[in-house]
């Protein structure tokens, strides 16, 4: 008899939430037919705008007779220079070419620096701003790491700081963030960043041992203004940023991105290579060719955020009139209302039960919460407004 296969049970209960949802997606999906409002997921319904497609049908087009075969660990040099240029404009510091080590978008970016993380005793803390995004448990716990869950500022979901210095311990190896974050749509701003590099220096001090701060940048270039993208590593040295190209250009399954070095810490070559060496261990961290060709193309598109941020405005007004508790938050493709079920799970299975897919606070290590994702059609968005108005209607009533 073959046994079963085992997770361990810590995996177990990080996966069993996330399992939970996809059964009830799953059935849901089906039973709501054409009439299903996917806002659970960022799939943009609209798909990539023609400029994206005509840059990836081109790389497929190359007449280059090795374009589409191997290419070295940690990309091809021509894509990775191109990106260090464009990361030295936008984040203020001198970024090379080997100091971006490509991989197949940000999950195996992150595996990569959690695996660094671990270092030669395979052990180690690494604190997790919550509400996060959702697998940065799962793969701390995987690769052996124990995550240690801070919580935002109930309400704002700004840093909380002094909870962030108390959390740091003589195992910490790192604190994660999304910036902007995800679920919340939140933006650090300059003086929260600042706070955050003083509260992590002062956490080394003493030691030499200071975290490292993992930035997670992959919604970056999805922010509505006034406000502006503030890179924390500008105001931390031992920043690793982590991107994704499938956000801001609509296309999210093609999995491209990287993990950059930071250009001020004094082993940035040793950390580059190994980077690169951990892509070849591990196996999986490679990019396709064609993606990385595509890359050099899609660096000269600026995204057009208008229909995106006119979506924004209308699902963010209706949910105000309706009664809902939104929080205040300034990028991403998503809200993070505050959900009227103390039981955010079960909230977001009465509303699949209506043919409406949003994703429950439980899957980002939160409560009372939901997350909807603005990346449905119009029609979609009609019909989940009007469900989540006569829901929250039913919700008062009872």
């Amino acid at each position: 008899m073959i046994p079963t296969p085992s997770v361990g049970p810590e995996l177990e209960v990080l996966l069993s939430a996330q399992e939970r949802f996809e059964e009830c997606r799953k059935e849901w999906t089906v039973r709501a037919g054409r009439n299903l409002c996917d806002m659970a997921y960022a799939n943009p319904y609209g798909g990539p705008a023609p400029e994206v497609v005509a840059a990836i049908g081109d790389a497929l087009r190359s007449d280059r007779v090795l374009d589409l075969q191997y290419t070295p660990y940690g990309g091809a040099t021509i894509t990775r220079r191109l990106i260090a240029q464009r990361l030295s404009q936008t984040h203020g510091e001198p970024f090379r070419w080997r100091d971006v080590v490509m991989t197949p978008g940000a999950m195996a970016a992150l595996n990569v620096v959690f695996r660094f993380l671990r270092g030669s005793d395979g052990g180690g803390e690494v604190i997790v701003l919550t509400p996060c995004w959702m697998d940065y448990p799962l793969y701390l716990t995987n690769l052996g790491l124990t995550p240690v869950l801070v919580p935002l500022r109930r309400g704002t979901f700004r840093l909380d700081l002094d909870a962030i210095e108390r959390a740091i311990g003589p195992a910490t190896r790192a604190v994660v963030l999304s910036q902007p974050a995800n679920p919340t749509g939140v933006l650090y701003s300059l003086e929260e960043l600042q706070a955050l590099a003083a509260v992590l220096d002062a956490a080394g001090r003493g030691t030499g041992n200071r975290p490292w701060l993992v930035s997670d940048e992959c919604h970056r270039d999805v922010v509505f203004g006034p406000s502006a993208f503030v890179p924390p590593g500008r105001y931390y040295d031992r920043t690793l940023v982590i991107y994704s190209f499938g956000k801001a250009y609509l296309i999210q399954g093609q999995r491209t991105g990287y993990v950059a070095v930071p250009p001020r810490v004094d082993e940035r070559d040793a950390l580059a290579r190994h980077f690169e060496r951990l892509c070849r261990a591990m196996g999986f961290c490679t990019p396709t060719a064609l993606m990385q060709l595509a890359v050099r193309r899609l660096l000269t598109i600026t995204p057009d955020l208008g229909p995106l941020s006119a979506r924004r405005a209308r699902v963010s007004a209706a949910l105000v009139e309706a009664g809902y508790d939104l929080p205040d938050s300034e990028a991403t493709f998503f809200l993070y209302p505050r959900s009227p079920d103390a039981d955010d799970f079960r909230f977001a299975e009465r509303l699949a039960r209506q043919g409406v897919l949003v994703l429950p606070a439980a899957l980002f290590h939160d409560r009372g919460h939901f997350r909807i994702a603005l990346t449905a059609s119009d029609e979609m968005v009609d019909r989940a407004l009007r469900v989540l108005r006569d829901v929250l209607t039913v919700s008062r009533g009872s």
